[in-house]
């Protein structure tokens, strides 16, 4: 059975990887940074984005096994990408703010679940 605390894990580690996947297109990370990106640094954070979301994935299907944890990863990068997207609606330049409590939260979460 996977535990609140394990949940709220997987939702802080979606969220920082949609907020990395955000932040590697030119507008959002202009929008956050109030400069462009380097090729460097929209390379890296697209695929740091990536690889976050495929471990939350697996950690989802680990705990959980393979149809349950799909099922929890699916509504769980749902809820992510939603706040993404109201973050960077309303509050853009506090993203990565928002991003750096998150893989704090999310790996305090994680160790401790």
């Amino acid at each position: 059975m996977i535990s609140n605390s394990m949940t709220l894990s997987l939702l802080n580690f979606s969220y920082l990887a949609f907020g990395s996947l955000a932040l590697a297109m030119f507008s959002h990370f202009r929008g956050a940074f109030d400069r462009s990106p380097s090729p460097a640094q929209s390379r890296l954070l697209y695929w740091f984005g990536w690889g976050v979301l495929a471990v939350s994935y697996y950690i989802g299907i680990l705990y959980q096994g393979f149809a349950y944890g799909s099922i929890l990863f699916t509504g769980i990068i749902s809820l992510a990408g939603l706040l993404v997207i109201l973050t960077l609606s309303y509050r853009a330049h506090h993203l990565p703010h928002f991003m750096a409590g998150s893989g704090v939260l999310g790996t305090l979460l994680l160790l401790f679940a």
